[in-house]
Parts: structure tokens; C-alpha cells; sequence
């Protein structure tokens, strides 16, 4: 991974976890509030956004493997190499790499980010002039793709991730090896 990609990724998850704690207010602060009973409860925290559903489920799955690279599962770098991947459940997961159609001739048509079995839509379009200067096709300058799990949404345990990169016309698509890790 770039060191600029390293960097669009750091960018993008602090501005993520910023803009989730702009306009909270502190429960303590809450439950003290004018007007709030005396000895009241600190309201709950809201629950995690719901991820959006992918759209490979009702696509046809092709053979091969898809033309991408998953380049990091929250701070694990090319998580598909690692064993014994272990990933803190109280903070933010990122997940990201490209990935282009797997006839290596257009961008993708979406990518879903796969786990525990579920398909998830992945944001695609991410600034990637690296794998269009790789590939000498500038059609790939959007081709990075990366999907935010924020503090609670995986529970503790063991879990399965894999990319699923969803052709041009997105009528088909072709899916990575399962990459498994624990949330502690």
C-alpha cells in the first residue's frame, strides 16, 4: 500500500470518527442536563448504522479469482498473507484495497466486502492513480474501494471477511479467499 493510500486511509477513518462524535453530548452531561430528574440514567448510546447490503446475493458467482487487492483489515496490512489476526472490537475496522473487472479491460461494477457470509457494498471510486499507473489504464485512477465498521458492530469472537468485485455490466461476480480474524 502507497504511503499516500496510508494516508487517504487515515484520513478518511479520524474524519469518520470525527464527524460520529460531532453534536453528542456527553451522557453524564446528559442525564445532568436542566430539567433531567434527579439521579436519572445516562441515556444508551446510539447503535452503530446499519452497513448497506451488497449486491452480489442475487448475482451470478463467476470462477477465477477477481483482478483486486485487499489491502488492509482495520490496522492489518494484506490481511490475506497474515495468520492469527486479532483486531480490537472497541474500535474503528477499515477495510480497503481495489479491485477492477476482472477482465482487466474496465473499472469494477461495485465491490462487496463479505463477512461472516453477509455481502456488504463496499464505497468504490477511492483515488488509486497507483494501480492506474500499474496498469498504464487511467480509467483505474478510481478504482480503490473501502468500507468503515464502526465500535461495536462486529461481536467478540471469531469472524470471516472476504472481497467480492462485482463485473462492469455488475451482471456476475468474482470472490477472494475467506481471510479469517478474531474480534477481542
Amino acid at each position: 500500500m502507497s504511503t499516500r493510500s496510508r494516508g487517504l486511509l487515515a484520513l478518511t477513518l479520524t474524519l469518520a470518527t470525527i464527524s460520529l462524535s460531532c453534536g453528542r453530548k456527553e451522557p453524564q452531561a446528559a442525564a445532568n442536563a436542566p430539567g433531567a430528574p434527579a439521579g436519572a440514567a445516562a441515556p444508551a448510546a446510539p447503535a452503530p448504522p446499519a452497513l448497506t447490503p451488497g449486491i452480489s446475493k442475487s448475482l451470478v458467482r463467476k470462477s477465477g479469482a477477481p483482478e483486486y487487492n485487499f489491502d488492509s483489515l482495520g490496522p492489518i496490512q494484506f490481511p490475506a498473507v497474515q495468520k492469527n489476526i486479532q483486531l480490537a472490537g472497541d474500535s474503528v475496522i477499515g477495510i480497503s484495497g481495489w479491485a477492477v473487472d476482472p477482465s482487466k479491460t474496465s473499472p469494477a461494477g461495485a465491490v462487496d466486502v463479505v463477512i461472516d457470509g453477509v455481502p456488504y457494498a463496499a464505497r468504490y471510486g477511492v483515488d488509486r492513480t497507483d494501480v492506474a499507473t500499474h496498469y498504464k489504464r487511467q480509467e483505474y485512477a478510481k478504482s480503490g474501494y473501502e468500507l468503515v465498521l464502526r465500535k461495536g458492530q462486529l461481536t467478540k469472537g471469531p469472524h470471516a471477511v472476504s472481497i467480492r468485485v462485482i463485473t462492469n455490466d455488475q451482471q456476475a461476480y468474482n470472490e477472494g479467499p475467506v481471510v479469517p480474524f478474531v474480534v477481542n
